[in-house]
């Protein structure tokens, strides 16, 4: 073993090293945690008492009301065209997609014209990792929309939606 491989491992049995990294770490947690909530907070002006986390993507925040104890997680995508409003204790999983906008094809030719509208997510809904929620679109109260699911109509209040294919 080379003298600089035994130096890291004395260096790294240290307590007082290993509680050093512990507290970097936790640190680097808490700064990108408060970027994080200041990016929400700065961007989405009618958020209640919720968390975001900073790896989601805003368009047009200014027409996004969300409720308190909502949770929204990484890497999803708030298309927000039209107004969309999300009720108290609401949860947003890994990779949801809201996207108020659309195309008018019927009676077009290209390029097609956009349309844009509401989505609204009442109380007491989970919307699972990688869903798709399309604008004109209404969640009832006490819902869960499955992993991978589409949706392009209106769910009814104490729904379960579970899907590989559009519902």
């Amino acid at each position: 073993m080379t003298l600089k491989k035994k130096a890291v491992r004395i260096i790294a049995k240290s307590k007082f090293i290993q509680i050093l990294f512990l507290l970097l770490l936790r640190a680097t947690w808490i700064i990108s945690r408060l970027i994080s909530h200041l990016k929400f907070k700065t961007l989405v002006v009618n958020s209640g008492d919720s968390v975001c986390h900073w790896t989601v993507e805003f368009q047009h925040p200014t027409n996004l009301i969300v409720g308190n104890n909502v949770a929204i997680g990484p890497y999803c995508r708030l298309g927000c065209g039209a107004s969309v409003r999300i009720g108290d204790n609401v949860t947003l999983s890994r990779g949801v997609i809201l996207e108020t906008a659309g195309l008018k094809t019927k009676n077009f030719s290209p390029p097609f014209p956009h349309h844009y509208r509401p989505i609204i997510i009442e109380n007491n809904v989970w919307i699972a990792t990688n869903s798709i929620i399309l604008g004109g679109v209404t969640i009832g109260e006490n819902s869960v929309i499955g992993a991978g699911t589409v949706v392009t109509r209106d769910v009814p209040p104490n729904s379960i939606i579970v899907s590989s294919n559009r519902y």
